[in-house]
């Protein structure tokens, strides 16, 4: 009996896995090797193949586990995950590049798949994600999406997953993805991306979410320069609250529309209690262009796909120093082409409710909808919009318009929505300047009213 014991630890212990029963701890495999950064992966698979079946997995405090290589931790069941240390991944980036997980969407790739059934993931006591980003950022050098650029985590293939805590310092890319699930919730999520050299922090979005339905985030801090929450095709039933963004992108809905044969439909989603400080934008729908174009700004071809994008709120958004509040644009990537007035996405009942703040430059929404698809139910409410320079009592500068723009084209029946401006086709994203005056100024007003009363004959025709 004596000979038994010892046999019995080393065989739990292999690989630096402690199991006792149905718990599975982990210790780096550094400990072992002078602290040299041997690849944990192996080990990390074979603790969830121990007990990632009714079972536990610990990530214990005080390590470092190194992540050399590509993870798939899915088709768990009824499993509970604890990081309490680092979860360090190299920067290896040719091995990145020519290994990562694809996830079909956009010829993207993640570095962990992760998921299962009845799963929960926890962060405590310190326990991080360290994507070791820096240096994607210096060798993307701000370019678009990159084939092989991992995803840090996508959630896949899920139900009934919970996720709490998780915080990301310098994700690779996206920090976040959630793909062909349902019934996941993200709560009080941490993600910081932060560039220390002359490239920015390009496509490192907090969160998103593709096929997938019933979700939730809660109580998220984001600090990057993309999205901050986006919510990409076939998404429904999503709820996005008490989120505070920095320096990015705020809650986009999109981009869809980009491949002609599969529709996205985005229905049922509500950001409320947000907070945006000097974003880019804060509350916007993006879609693609009618006809497809092999030489997009997204690095991917796009566009021609239909859709419809429907029941979506925005409410109760604290705005400082957004340079665009509110956009549609049906034009996303390809604003220097000529096929902008063309998107065969649908988008309609959209309320954006009690935003306030202040905007950058003199434009607090710009609104444009594709003749092909107006957008009808559209509306405003309680919305408080200052320039920043107003509020200090100064002048805008290098234009006449010294008023709060709101761009609007193609809506029909719109609500509460002051148009005073024409919206460009092809206005974009990101916004540098003022929008000029122009003899044209009066434009949106005339061709909100012109489609409202179109939408309203198309209506009355109907009912004969």
């Amino acid at each position: 009996m004596r000979l038994l014991l010892p046999l019995t630890l080393v065989t739990l212990t292999a690989g630096y896995v402690h199991q006792d029963g149905s718990t599975c701890t982990l210790y780096p495999e550094s400990l072992n090797n002078d602290g040299q950064a041997i690849d944990d992966a192996p080990s990390i698979h074979k603790a969830f193949d121990l007990c990632g079946h009714d079972g536990q997995v610990i990530f214990p405090a005080n390590h470092t586990f190194n992540i050399n290589s590509v993870m798939n931790t899915t088709n768990l069941v009824n499993c509970d995950v604890t990081l309490r240390g680092e979860l360090r991944w190299s920067t290896d980036i040719p091995y990145w590049l020519s290994h990562s997980y694809s996830v079909v969407f956009q010829n993207q790739s993640t570095a962990w798949l992760f998921g299962g059934e009845n799963v929960t993931f926890r962060s405590e006591e310190g326990g991080w994600y360290n994507g070791n980003g820096q240096a994607w950022y210096t060798q993307n050098k701000n370019q678009s999406n990159q084939p092989g650029r991992p995803i840090s985590i996508t959630f896949y293939n899920s139900t009934n997953l919970l996720v709490d805590g998780l915080t990301i310092i310098q994700p690779q890319f996206w920090a976040t993805f959630v793909s062909y699930s349902k019934n996941v919730s993200i709560t009080n999520l941490f993600v910081n991306a932060t560039s220390d050299d002359q490239w920015g922090t390009v496509n490192t979005d907090g969160y998103d979410s593709w096929n997938s339905d019933s979700l939730l985030v809660e109580n998220a801090v984001v600090t990057n320069q993309d999205d901050c929450i986006a919510v990409k095709g076939n998404t429904t039933n999503l709820m996005v609250r008490n989120i505070t963004c920095y320096g990015n992108y705020g809650m986009a809905i999109g981009s869809v529309g980009q491949y002609p044969l599969t529709p996205d439909y985005v229905q049922n989603v509500t950001f409320e209690n947000i907070k945006c400080h000097n974003c880019q934008e804060a509350a916007l729908i993006k879609t693609w262009q009618g006809d497809n174009d092999d030489s997009s700004s997204n690095g991917d071809s796009g566009g021609g796909g239909s859709g419809l994008v429907k029941d979506i709120t925005f409410r109760n958004f604290e705005i400082n120093n957004v340079a665009l509040p509110i956009q549609i644009s049906q034009c996303i990537y390809s604003e220097s082409g000529s096929t902008c007035n063309t998107s065969k996405i649908a988008i309609e009942d959209i309320t954006w409710s009690n935003i306030k703040g202040t905007s950058r430059y003199n434009i607090a929404s710009s609104i444009y909808c594709s003749d092909v698809h107006p957008c009808p139910g559209l509306k405003f409410e309680d919305i408080e919009i200052q320039s920043v320079n107003s509020t200090l009592g100064l002048p805008m500068w290098g234009t006449t318009l010294q008023d709060e723009v709101y761009q609007c084209t193609n809506i029909v029946d719109g609500e509460g929505i002051p148009c005073n401006h024409a919206a460009p086709s092809n206005y974009g994203q990101t916004v540098t300047s003022n929008v000029q005056g122009t003899d044209a100024s009066t434009e949106g007003s005339e061709n909100t009213e012109a489609m409202n009363k179109k939408g309203k004959q198309e209506k009355l025709a109907a009912k004969q």
